[in-house]
């Protein structure tokens, strides 16, 4: 489910894991667009009006159970990500060059957060329950 990513920002190499308090990701909302950070989902007990998570199924946005929120899809320039298998170890993986991570901006109000796309998994399959969603880069932008 992509719990924790790395990313350069601002010149600095940076690391974000979801069970932080205050956890960032770098988004990228169109070309040529500045990276900017933006809070990455909210945790229980978090102050805000947004779903608690930090993910967001593909097939849920698709049957609009995220349409109240204004779901926007944005890009995650991350250079590797870290996923926890079904027996709860830590994996990371890079992410394939010439590919970004798929977001979710969402909002209500005043409130904007970034949630991560994911895809289910097939549990005979692999030993991930989910996966983050990559999208291709082209000529700079994510498709």
């Amino acid at each position: 489910m992509c719990w924790a990513t790395r990313y350069r920002h601002a010149g600095r190499d940076r690391q974000s894991r979801f069970e932080h308090r205050g956890a960032k990701l770098p988004v990228s909302a169109a070309r040529g667009a500045q990276v900017v950070l933006l809070p990455w989902g909210r945790r229980p007990g978090e102050p805000g009006q947004l779903p608690a998570g930090g993910w967001a199924r593909l097939t849920h946005i698709q049957a609009g159970v995220w349409d109240k929120f204004e779901p926007r899809p944005v890009k995650l320039p991350v250079s590797a990500f870290a996923e926890r298998d079904v027996a709860g170890r830590e994996h990371w993986f890079e992410v394939t060059r010439g590919h970004l991570l798929q977001g979710c901006l969402v909002r209500w109000g005043e409130e904007r957060r970034i949630y991560v796309v994911t895809l289910d998994c097939a549990p005979e399959v692999t030993e991930f329950e989910r996966w983050p969603r990559a999208v291709v880069q082209v000529n700079g932008r994510g498709r």
